[in-house]
């Protein structure tokens, strides 16, 4: 083994064992804290935990199930564990008493084997649970009891039931029978910052890039349809995302990529007059906010057709899904998604 081989090998394992060291330590405080919290409580009062870390979308659908958990335990004390990047999703959320920002997986497992709360929903499974640092992977076992994974999940229906049913709050064989339309708990901080970036309505907000690759539509063809909506309609056009990989030089296009929060995003999306994306967070974000959903949508790994959402947008009441059976999202031509877009706006 050489010099650098050798320096190499143990600054990683240096870095892996000092974050395993920090994650068990956190975990412990924290269990101390919620043991304080515990004696604390009125008698009787149950300290549950809702977990769902990741992605914002998933948790966007997942906040009916919050609803769901307070109508079950009026009295209790929730408590949603969220990795710190989308903790804004939980915050302003009324039945929510505090939320947890997680540090990682380790920190979580070992809070957890404390058995300070009484009660665990674990709105996800094995993938969604690890730590890359840690090279850590925690199992649910309700998922792991009903065999839901990442290969098979939306066979069991929508986001919200296969939260619903990896959590343990609903049988294998049911669907969610409540109000199943996600909510948003936008603040005045959120609409000011709007207010001040100056978007002229009418407008239609577009998404073009998701966190996974096979579910994105070319940029060259997102390109071509900013250039025949700006020819065709009175729309100013407002892109929205982490990053942009278009180049767009007419005047009715905005860039705001990279300069808004979810919630921000979220009130952007509020006030468009159509939405259109990709199966993304975003989307997630126009289902709950109430703008009519252009989705380009296609087959994605195991799913040769496949629905996410609940509310409007799961129905297709205040939404339109672009896609052909069997297809990837790539695949589909520019001349078949202009045809559907015209179809939305021309009604």
């Amino acid at each position: 083994m050489t010099i650098s081989r050798f320096r190499q090998l143990w600054t990683h394992r240096y870095h892996k064992y000092s974050h395993i060291f920090k994650a068990v330590w956190l975990g412990y405080m924290a269990a101390l804290k919620f043991l304080i919290l515990k004696s604390e409580l009125k008698k009787g009062r149950k300290l549950i935990a809702i977990i769902r870390t990741e992605h914002f979308g998933d948790i966007v659908a997942a906040e009916p199930l919050s609803r769901h958990v307070r109508s079950l335990h009026p009295e209790a004390y929730i408590v949603w564990f969220v990795k710190p990047a989308f903790s804004e999703l939980v915050s302003y959320n009324p039945v929510i008493n505090e939320v947890f920002g997680e540090f990682c997986v380790t920190q979580r497992r070992t809070l957890l084997k404390t058995g300070v709360f009484d009660e665990v929903f674990e709105l996800q499974f094995k993938n969604n649970n690890q730590c890359a640092k840690c090279d850590v992977f925690t199992d649910n076992p309700v998922a792991e009891q009903r065999g839901i994974n990442v290969l098979n999940y939306f066979n069991f229906g929508n986001l919200l039931n296969v939260f619903a049913k990896t959590s343990g709050l609903l049988p294998v064989d049911e669907s969610f029978a409540g109000d199943d339309k996600p909510r948003l708990y936008l603040q005045d901080q959120h609409r000011l910052k709007v207010d001040s970036l100056g978007v002229l309505k009418p407008y239609i907000v577009i998404h073009c890039q998701s966190n996974f690759a096979p579910k994105d539509w070319p940029a060259a063809r997102w390109e071509q349809l900013i250039e025949w909506l700006t020819a065709n309609y009175n729309y100013q056009i407002v892109e929205i995302g982490l990053k942009s990989n278009l180049n767009v030089s007419t005047t009715s296009y905005t860039n705001l990529c990279g300069k808004l929060t979810i919630l921000e995003t979220a009130e952007v999306i509020r006030r468009a007059n159509f939405f259109i994306g990709l199966d993304s967070g975003p989307s997630h974000l126009g289902n709950a906010t109430g703008t009519y959903g252009i989705i380009l949508m296609g087959a994605l790994v195991t799913f040769s057709s496949y629905n996410p959402y609940s509310g409007g947008y799961g129905s297709q009441e205040n939404a339109v899904f672009v896609r052909k059976e069997g297809l990837a999202c790539a695949e589909l031509s520019f001349e078949f998604v202009q045809d559907e877009v015209k179809k939305v706006l021309d009604r």
